[in-house]
């Protein structure tokens, strides 16, 4: 009975083990999967950045897909609201991205501009104070969609007003800005400002698709864990084989 007992243990561990190694094999080659659509990503914004820039008070496609990682120009002036994007790291500093609502021309479209990266001053509540620009001008930049929230939380997309003209989201929505009365017909995308262009905010832009190297550092940590589950269950199972025999 002793032995049987011992069977069905070490069986036991055994299936155990190989059920550990392929979930950790599973989630490696996921991470492998991922790193692969990141290159694909990056690629792919790299060559849309050299086709002709586009002119957007004279070409509007109406979809996003097909106008983002082409450079644009647009004329213009900003309506407001300034809208925050809550939850943004530079450097290990949480901040914002400053995004403002920018009329096309004499049109009703409106387009969200982001002009880049301020950090939160310790206490969340205070205002960010922000030049009001109102003149007519003309912008250059690159159209992307604004970063994805990693995990959507019930009432992310609510639109948190601070004031008259400043609001914070933790998520950009197009549907629910417009519900909230950022602009007439929000174009589905954001405009990268260019680095020269006014208002000293951060702008180093991160192309999308250039973490493919983190994925590729938890894949591989996985199948280390992967193969090190195989072997200590291996080593495990013969010092119980080689005590039983002596």
């Amino acid at each position: 009975m002793q032995v049987i007992d011992q069977r069905k243990v070490s069986l036991g561990l055994l299936v155990f083990a190989l059920f550990l190694s392929a979930l950790f094999t599973r989630l490696g080659i996921w991470q492998l999967d991922r790193a692969e659509q990141k290159r694909e990503t990056l690629a792919e914004f790299e060559k849309r950045g050299d086709a002709p820039e586009l002119d957007l008070n004279r070409m509007f496609t109406g979809d996003g897909e097909l106008m983002w990682g082409r450079y644009a120009s647009v004329t213009g002036h900003y309506t407001g609201p300034i809208i925050l994007l809550d939850n943004q790291i530079l450097e290990g500093r949480a901040g914002y991205f400053v995004y403002t609502a920018f009329a096309v021309g004499e049109s009703e479209l409106t387009l969200l501009v982001n002009r880049g990266w301020i950090p939160v001053e310790g206490d969340r509540n205070r205002i960010p104070e922000f030049i009001n620009l109102t003149e007519e001008q003309r912008l250059k930049g690159r159209l992307s969609h604004p970063p994805q929230q990693g995990l959507r939380l019930i009432d992310s997309n609510l639109v948190e007003r601070l004031s008259d003209s400043v609001s914070r989201v933790g998520g950009i929505d197009f549907n629910a800005l417009t519900a909230a009365g950022v602009g007439e017909e929000l174009i589905p995308i954001t405009l990268l400002l260019e680095a020269t262009a006014a208002e000293g905010f951060d702008r180093d832009w991160t192309p999308p698709g250039g973490g493919e190297a983190r994925h590729l550092g938890y894949a591989f940590q996985w199948f280390a864990l992967a193969v090190t589950v195989v072997v200590v269950s291996v080593i495990i199972l013969l010092r119980r084989t080689k005590a039983k025999s002596s």
